[in-house]
């Protein structure tokens, strides 16, 4: 009875070593494949980050490309504002420049 029972000690230490083998291996496994989906986490936030960073930028020059046009457009319309004024008065500059030099 006594053989038995060191028997039986010894199957459940062997178990026991063995379900403390497997943990530890599943322990590994499970950290491995954390770190690969932390890595490929981190993969896909970059990439999206970067296509966020494209799509503001392009926002950004267009943006930048409007404001541009506008400032153009409204400087375009000054400048003829300038040169209508300047049109109406050329007779009358004209018609002084000749008055000096007739008289």
């Amino acid at each position: 009875m006594t053989l038995e029972y060191f028997r039986q000690i010894k199957e459940q230490e062997e178990l026991a070593d063995k379900i403390r083998h497997d943990g530890l291996s599943e322990s590994k496994r499970l950290v491995n494949a954390a770190n690969d989906d932390a890595a490929a986490l981190i993969i896909n936030a970059r990439s999206e980050a970067e296509a966020q960073y494209r799509e503001a930028l392009a926002r950004a020059e267009e943006d930048a490309h409007l404001e541009y046009e506008r400032i153009i457009n409204n400087v375009k319309q000054e400048c003829d504002l300038f040169m209508e004024e300047a049109e109406r008065h050329q007779a009358l500059a004209v018609s002084l420049i000749v008055k000096r030099i007739v008289t």
